[in-house]
């Protein structure tokens, strides 16, 4: 059975070496969101733009206020298409972009997991071993099942990285 059939209890965590065409191909759809709407605030977080091995997916959170998210959901559509989710609080993207995932969300800082990814990504990126950590757990996980990781990496989010 395929990993895009499995459900997620059955799907295997594939660790992908990391590549700095990630990070030239989430600049590059950063510019053309900003050519759209410059005034938004992209951020590019997670293990692509940390520069660690991963899924190879390229995670953007794109900041507005909540009573803009149906506007700029419409004024995003020529480049990132339609949205997978959307309604009054955030809308959500998941398409292919030159070669990667890309996971897209537009929300209102104030009332989403923003904050606290913000906070992770900001101590994981100050700190060298922690950082080293994180990518020995993701290495150590590689062939478990996507729970499993899930499970450990949120442990050692809330655990190592923001317990300290």
């Amino acid at each position: 059975m395929s990993d895009m059939i499995r459900p997620m209890s059955q799907k295997i965590f594939h660790l992908q070496p990391w590549t700095p065409k990630i990070r030239e191909a989430a600049h590059s759809l950063i510019n053309k969101i900003h050519t759209a709407a410059p005034e938004l605030e992209i951020l590019f977080m997670g293990a692509a733009a940390l520069g660690l091995p991963g899924k190879n997916d390229i995670d953007l959170d794109i900041l507005c206020h909540k009573d803009d998210i149906s506007s700029y959901t419409k004024k995003l559509l020529p480049i990132l298409g339609v949205a997978k989710e959307a309604n009054d609080n955030l809308a959500v993207w998941n398409f292919k972009y030159q070669g990667f995932d890309i996971d897209a969300i537009l929300s209102d800082p104030t009332t989403s997991h923003v904050p606290k990814q913000q906070r992770v990504f900001e101590k994981l990126r100050a700190n060298p071993n922690l950082l080293n950590e994180y990518r020995e757990l993701k290495v150590a996980c590689n062939g478990l099942s996507y729970a499993t990781y899930e499970k450990r990496k949120k442990l050692f989010f809330t655990e190592k990285v923001l317990g300290q």
